[in-house]
């Protein structure tokens, strides 16, 4: 798949609370949509400009561990999204989105976001899946049961992967943890760990994620519950 070319320059960007305090309305966003604009003093793009590996190599616990960008907090029944046409690719609601959450009636039970400089790319066809990108960045599920922040900067470690048939396109899913949540599931390595450790958890995920898609969805989607391991997840990302 299509890296999007960056620079290594990071961006320490904070959303808003978890407690979903919203941010002004943007001047051109559909009537009812609330942003998360960068701060002044970070104009770059969430997107393109904050790096997605964890680079203290000094320090062997955080080799291998990787920043996404939280766009909807665990327990939110308001879907947030990073826009990939707008300058800056600013963090907006999806109204329609939000209906739809509304109306499942379920909150969110992880935090969900999108690593940054990776593009499923809907021109090459899924290795596993034979099925096209779905033209977004890639997914990431947290588990760890602690709200992020809305554009909060998370570092995390990929534990799987799974993958949503969404109207013909392979829109992968990366099961991981945040490193530095006060959880015991920041320990986590693999699938495995995390099912010893808080067992469930992941079907929990997984079947919100995939009763939510057939309430919501006019069209039809298949959730693969079979979850690759965490080095297939790490290969994912990379060629991303």
């Amino acid at each position: 798949m299509l890296r999007r070319s960056a620079s290594q320059k990071q961006v320490v960007c904070q959303g808003a609370d978890p407690a979903l305090a919203l941010a002004g309305a943007s001047p051109d966003a559909p009537r009812g949509a609330r942003h998360y604009p960068t701060p002044p003093d970070a104009p770059e793009s969430m997107w393109h400009h904050v790096d997605l590996h964890v680079k203290d190599w000094l320090d062997e616990r955080q080799q291998g561990l990787f920043h996404y960008v939280n766009e909807i907090p665990l327990g939110a029944l308001q879907k947030f999204e990073l826009q990939t046409k707008l300058p800056m690719n600013v963090i907006r609601e999806d109204v329609k989105g939000s209906k739809k959450l509304k109306s499942f009636g379920q909150p969110v039970p992880f935090n969900y976001g999108c690593f940054p400089q990776t593009f499923r790319d809907p021109e090459e066809l899924d290795e596993i899946h034979a099925a096209p990108g779905d033209n977004d960045p890639l997914d990431v599920l947290d588990l760890c049961p602690q709200a992020a922040g809305v554009g909060e900067i998370v570092r995390c470690r990929a534990l799987g992967a799974v993958c949503l048939i969404d109207k013909g396109q392979a829109d992968w899913k990366v099961l991981a943890v945040n490193v530095d949540a006060d959880c015991p599931l920041a320990d986590a390595r693999s699938v495995a760990d995390a099912e010893e450790i808080m067992p469930g958890r992941i079907e929990q995920a997984l079947r919100w994620m995939d009763e939510f898609k057939q309430h919501s969805s006019t069209s039809g989607t298949t959730l693969h519950y079979e979850i690759l391991d965490a080095d297939q997840a790490v290969r994912i990302i990379e060629n991303d």
